[in-house]
């Protein structure tokens, strides 16, 4: 089986499209769909189905994707153990972040790991908490950064460093409360609402706070639902809402007087940062440069 072929199946078998296949492998979308074409007949079965625009992978399909996504494991155990030979850390790291760390550590990080380890290239996928953990747990991402303690016992953590949460409000709102009050929960539920997506961090944080008092998210006054943070900041600064959020994402903007921050003592406290990977996966040596290079910040 020509490996060039299983790898041109294995980019549809993900992109879900031929044409997307063929702009990463920098092949045309013919030479990609005769690649798949011949899989099939080498194998005299249906691979993917073809509905319109959309490419869905057969029964027979999934049996071959997971098999050689393994083998495309191997191959790339094998070409890092010769890389070790040669005592020099390259390769590719895969990271995966929530959006905090995404958008405010990994840049400094990377420019500076990078300084000193210029044969390593890097993949950052952006997800929440609980995506990054489940992805990491479940092998497609060898790193992740979140921000909660993960609770399954096959993964490794360490503290990387403290954030904080605040609640926080376009200057010019006109709803804007009284300045420098400490709001109650029941005070705060009926002002306009900024809310992050179901996973975030900084939503456990809003939950843990209502139930404290007998609220629920079905209280607050929600007038927007968004996916991350920097597009819950940027609402915010619009003036559609408050929103909890983290410091770090929201630092720039409270220096320059755009956002205040409001005195809501249930929902201000310490949160922490975790380095995260799986205990029984094969580390290599990029792997393992870069997690002490984090221990060493």
């Amino acid at each position: 089986m020509d490996i060039r072929k299983l790898e041109a199946f294995c980019n549809v078998y993900e992109l879900q499209s031929f044409s997307k296949a063929g702009e990463v492998m920098l092949l045309s979308q013919p030479t990609i769909s005769s690649h798949v074409a011949n899989l099939e007949a080498e194998l005299g079965v249906k691979l993917l189905d073809r509905m319109g625009r959309k490419v869905v992978p057969t029964q027979a399909g999934d049996i071959l994707y997971r098999s050689a996504i393994v083998v495309f494991d191997k191959l790339k155990q094998a070409k890092s153990s010769i890389e070790v030979l040669r005592d020099k850390v390259v390769g590719e790291l895969n990271i995966g972040c929530s959006t905090i760390p995404a958008h405010h550590i990994m840049p400094q990080y990377l420019s500076r790991f990078a300084a000193k380890y210029p044969l390593v290239t890097f993949s950052v996928s952006t997800g929440d908490s609980g995506e990054v953990i489940q992805r990491v747990c479940d092998g497609h991402w060898s790193i992740g950064i979140v921000g909660q303690l993960p609770a399954e016992d096959e993964l490794a953590a360490e503290e990387l460093l403290e954030d904080e949460t605040v609640v926080v409000a376009a200057a010019s709102a006109p709803w804007l409360p009284r300045a420098g009050a400490n709001l109650s929960m029941h005070e705060l539920a009926v002002l306009p609402w900024v809310m992050r997506e179901q996973g975030s961090a900084t939503r456990r944080v809003l939950v843990k706070a209502l139930d404290q008092v007998g609220l629920t998210l079905r209280s607050l006054n929600v007038r927007c639902w968004v996916d991350g943070t920097s597009e819950a900041v940027a609402h915010v600064l619009g003036g559609v809402g408050l929103s909890v959020t983290s410091y770090l994402a929201s630092r720039h903007y409270l220096e320059s007087g755009a956002l205040v921050r409001l005195n809501v003592p249930e929902l201000e406290g310490r949160r922490h940062f975790y380095l995260i990977y799986h205990k029984d996966r094969q580390l290599f040596p990029a792997h393992k440069a870069f997690i002490e290079f984090c221990r060493s910040r």
